[in-house]
């Protein structure tokens, strides 16, 4: 094995030099997706579009005029309106769950309340999202009838009509001026009676 040894060390060295001034002489890599660090991207120049002949002139609006912003589409009894809305929504999924049978009746009343209280395209929407909101969320809630479900449409049941109520007793408020009107003439029949 002594003999072997030598030889085989001369060699091992030799390879190593050979390896370390290949690698010596060598010029250092350089990346590719680094490129656009060095170069300097000439700048594009733009260029006007071509004038067409059937082009308009651009209209701007009179400084004097302002333009005053749409009335809003608010109303006081808001909040209870789009309450009862999801109130509906929710009751709609909860009986159908539960096997009411009675087919479209909730969907029904919303379209009705849609007639006569979705005025403009905002309104309807904002209506529209609030009794999708309420049937949306039971639908993630309860996928089978169980009793808290039957507690909820039933609970859901009397605040609608509560809010029904109440939005009903709002419009008679309004127009009170009315009733008063004609309570003199209610009088004048009433005296007119016991004489």
């Amino acid at each position: 094995m002594g003999r072997l040894a030598k030889p085989l060390a001369l060699l091992l060295c030799g390879l190593f030099w050979a390896s370390a001034g290949t690698v010596a002489y060598v010029p250092p890599a350089k990346a590719q997706f680094f490129w656009f660090l060095d170069q300097k991207k000439p700048k594009k120049r733009a260029r006007p579009a071509p004038r067409r002949r059937y082009d308009l002139p651009k209209v701007t609006a009179p400084k004097d005029e302002v333009v005053a912003p749409p009335p809003p589409d608010d109303r006081p009894y808001d909040e209870n309106l789009m309450r009862l809305a999801e109130i509906l929504g929710a009751v709609h999924y909860l009986r159908e769950l539960c096997g009411a049978g009675e087919g479209q009746l909730w969907r029904d009343q919303m379209n009705e309340i849609l007639r006569n209280e979705g005025t403009t395209a905002v309104r309807r929407a904002k209506l529209v999202n609030k009794f999708n909101d309420g049937y949306r969320g039971y639908r993630r809630t309860y996928r089978t009838c169980t009793e808290s479900a039957t507690r909820a449409a039933s609970r859901f049941s009397t605040e609608g009509a509560e809010l029904a109520s109440s939005l009903s007793q709002t419009s008679v408020y309004a127009s009170a001026p009315q009733a008063r009107a004609q309570t003199p003439q209610s009088d004048a029949d009433a005296n007119a009676s016991r004489n």
